[in-house]
């Protein structure tokens, strides 16, 4: 907002300014002329005091208050009209988006579900959870909601609150449209998520060795609290597929030795037709793989269930298995050097690039182009030895 500073109106004062989308026009001192240093000394007292209260939200929209001279020679019935006014002024910006935003997600969540399958709405029901629980409760404390969020958080990684605050924001998208909103407070609110540095991204590529493999594979077999992941992990270690592919891979993607992979699993929690680069691709069911599947495989299932789901049912939250299961297994292995589980796809397409295999049919079992393989892979095996030509 611009300063507020007094102007010549044919002698004498006036303000005129923009607040709020309104302008702005009166007398600060009702008689007083543009060429008396009191007057105007006066006038600018009074604009800084405007200008003050609009930055601090007192901004009285009746100027009632600038007026130092106003209720001379009124009524009190006029006194009366203008706290009315003023009053009624408050109570209309106290109420801009003064909505129960549990209520709001509740009602999202009822409309997202016409669209979105049952195992996807975990996601919505946690973020439920955490309102019930949070101490500020109108969308329009969108910034103390945020720093509570980042407050009651656990853990290093910061993802999770990066998607609470996505399906947050789309929610309070959504109440605009419907006009149960007034605006979106939760726009501008996502800076409230503190950096965090992970330990490699997805672009670093830092394989595991072929015997670190094994020894990963078989913490988790052995561990007591995540033995559940173990086949999740050994399927990941040998397709090289993408984990929000695994994720969502349901068993009518499973037919005789055909797996196709043709969905994922998306950062919102929502299943996606179609993976990262293309439509789907298939892969041919190997030995060893067969043995994961028939592992996973319940007596009973139906063609919508997911092979790998959840302990208690619906989608395994990657962030949840990569910040806690994933990082305690690794903690118990200290002489391996820690990676994120992304690792996993980069270590299954090293090892197909050692064993000799073309970059083009490797290219068609991960999802890759031929090009990327020789580019990004190719460089991993730098001490492979050259053949005796």
């Amino acid at each position: 907002m611009q300063e507020i500073t007094p102007r010549d109106n044919n002698g004498s004062i006036i303000l005129r300014f923009s607040f709020g989308g309104k302008r702005y026009s009166f007398n600060p001192v009702p008689g007083g002329n543009y060429d008396d240093k009191l007057a105007i000394a006066k006038a600018e007292e009074i604009a800084n005091r405007i200008y003050q209260d609009c930055i601090a939200g007192y901004f009285d929209s009746t100027l009632t208050k600038y007026k130092p001279h106003s209720l001379k020679r009124r009524s009190a019935s006029d006194a009366l009209a203008d706290l009315e006014e003023a009053r009624a002024t408050i109570a209309a910006r106290e109420s801009v988006n003064a909505v129960d935003l549990l209520k709001l997600f509740e009602d999202y969540t009822q409309f997202k579900s016409k669209t979105l399958k049952a195992n996807s709405m975990i996601d919505y029901d946690r973020i439920k959870n955490k309102l019930k629980r949070c101490p500020y409760k109108l969308a329009k404390e969108a910034a103390n909601i945020m720093r509570w969020l980042v407050d009651d958080h656990k853990g290093t990684s910061t993802s999770s609150l990066e998607k609470q605050w996505k399906l947050i924001n789309a929610c309070c998208k959504w109440g605009v449209a419907d006009e149960k909103l007034q605006s979106n407070p939760f726009d501008g609110v996502k800076n409230l998520i503190p950096l965090t540095k992970s330990s490699g991204t997805k672009e670093d590529i830092n394989p595991f060795t072929d015997d670190e493999r094994k020894r990963i594979i078989e913490a988790f077999q052995s561990s007591n609290a995540y033995s559940y992941y173990a086949q999740l992990v050994e399927f990941l270690f040998i397709t090289g597929c993408r984990p929000e592919e695994a994720l969502a891979l349901q068993w009518k993607h499973v037919k005789g030795n055909k797996i196709t992979f043709s969905q994922k699993l998306t950062a919102s929690g929502e299943i996606e037709a179609g993976t990262k680069t293309q439509s789907k691709r298939s892969i041919t069911v190997n030995s060893r793989l067969k043995s994961v599947i028939s592992t996973v495989k319940p007596e009973k299932y139906s063609a919508d269930d997911f092979v790998f789901p959840a302990k208690k049912g619906g989608l395994i939250d990657w962030h949840n298995f990569a910040n806690r299961a994933w990082k305690t297994v690794l903690e118990s292995l200290p002489d391996i050097e820690y990676r994120n589980p992304y690792q996993m796809r980069h270590t299954a397409i090293t090892m197909m690039v050692r064993s000799g295999i073309d970059s083009v049919m490797i290219a068609k079992w991960v999802g890759n182009s031929p090009n990327m393989i020789s580019k990004r892979y190719l460089g991993d095996v730098g001490d492979i030895a050259m053949p005796e030509i």
